[in-house]
C-alpha cells in the first residue's frame, strides 16, 4: 500500500493537473475555461477564408422558357389532330 501510495504523489508531483478525490464522495466539478468558439478563432487568426459570391440562376426566367417550351410542344400536338 505504501508503495501505490508513493506512486501516486511521485505522479502528482510531476504532473500538478493530476489530483486524488475521494472514493465514495462526488467529484468536484471541472470549471470551463474561458475559450473563443471556432469561428472566433478562424477570424482572430485569419484563416477564415471568405466564400466566392456565386450568381444564383434566376428561377422565374427558366420557368417562363420551360412554359414556352411546354406551349409550342401542345401546339405542335394540335396541329397533329387535326
Amino acid at each position: 500500500m505504501v508503495d501505490s501510495e508513493y506512486s501516486i504523489a511521485k505522479l502528482m508531483k510531476k504532473n500538478p493537473a493530476l489530483r486524488q478525490e475521494p472514493r465514495y464522495e462526488p467529484a468536484a466539478v471541472i470549471p470551463l475555461r474561458p475559450e473563443p468558439s471556432l469561428m472566433d478563432w478562424l477570424k482572430m487568426n485569419n484563416r477564415l477564408i471568405p466564400r466566392e459570391v456565386e450568381e444564383i440562376p434566376n428561377q422565374i426566367d427558366d420557368d417562363r422558357e420551360i412554359l414556352q417550351l411546354m406551349d409550342a410542344e401542345e401546339q405542335s400536338y394540335k396541329d397533329d389532330e387535326e
